[in-house]
């Protein structure tokens, strides 16, 4: 299992300030960063690879917001949307497109479709050796998991990038949803959360992380790789190492 962090938390810096950036997360101790296409764009990838040489970085994966409305009505449209990206980390060591929903007020019926058609975007993405992992929220999880079943039955292909510090903010268990669905999973995200359900710096909650870390290593296996996700507060790199050093004490 390899560790890296989330270039989100410095948002449009990735672009504005690619170097630097880059420089910055390579220090903490992670092995790559997963980037956001919002932010860096797909246009800019040998820029992009030449910095990640220099500084003996990698992408972990690109992420792209796709919600599943959009799914239902314009599938190709969207569809090529997911392409774009996966065209940009085809040739990278790490291959996966990172995928997030938005809230969804449609039928079960549309619902379904917008599933079926993900997941003829995902065989299209594996044909170009590339997975298209779900990044969920809060919203896949409730009234019973009622979206995420949907999307783990009619979408079959899809990869589940879990993000598993939503999943233990819905309710569910993450440790049992990871062991249910490890045959679909290579890649998730870590938060930690307080008893107040607010997210916080690892090792400042109350999720116990040397189980959930040992369930990790063995669904993820040598090149999966675990994200810490900080998308909101301060801008200091200083959190991301030391939520390194708080994984590695855990490991």
């Amino acid at each position: 299992m390899k560790l890296g962090c989330h270039a989100v938390l410095f948002k449009e810096k990735i672009k504005e300030d690619t170097e630097n950036t880059i420089k910055l997360l390579s220090s903490t101790g992670f092995k790559g960063s997963e980037i956001g296409s919002r932010f860096f764009g797909t246009d800019d990838k040998k820029y992009l690879l030449n910095i990640l040489d220099r500084y003996n970085y990698q992408v972990t994966g690109m992420h792209i917001g796709s919600p599943l409305e959009e799914w239902d009505i314009n599938s190709e449209e969207t569809t090529n949307k997911i392409l774009k990206v996966a065209e940009f980390v085809k040739d990278m060591p790490n291959k996966n497109v990172i995928m997030s929903t938005k809230r969804f007020s449609g039928t079960e019926e549309q619902l379904i479709k917008a599933a079926k058609n993900i997941n003829n975007a995902a065989i299209k993405c594996q044909e170009m050796g590339v997975k298209l992992n779900l990044h969920n929220h809060i919203w896949e999880f409730e009234n019973d998991g009622y979206i995420f079943k949907n999307l783990v039955e009619y979408a079959p292909n899809l990869n589940l990038g879990l993000d598993l510090g939503w999943v233990y903010a819905s309710g569910f268990n993450p440790i049992e949803v990871v062991e249910n669905h490890a045959n679909r999973i290579s890649y998730v995200h870590l938060r930690d959360i307080n008893e107040n359900n607010e997210f916080v710096d690892l090792g400042e909650g109350i999720i116990d992380f040397n189980k959930l870390l040992k369930v990790l290593r063995n669904t993820l296996g040598e090149d999966g790789w675990a994200v810490v996700e900080y998308e909101h507060g301060e801008q200091d790199i200083n959190r991301y190492i030391r939520a390194y050093n708080f994984l590695e004490k855990q490991m």
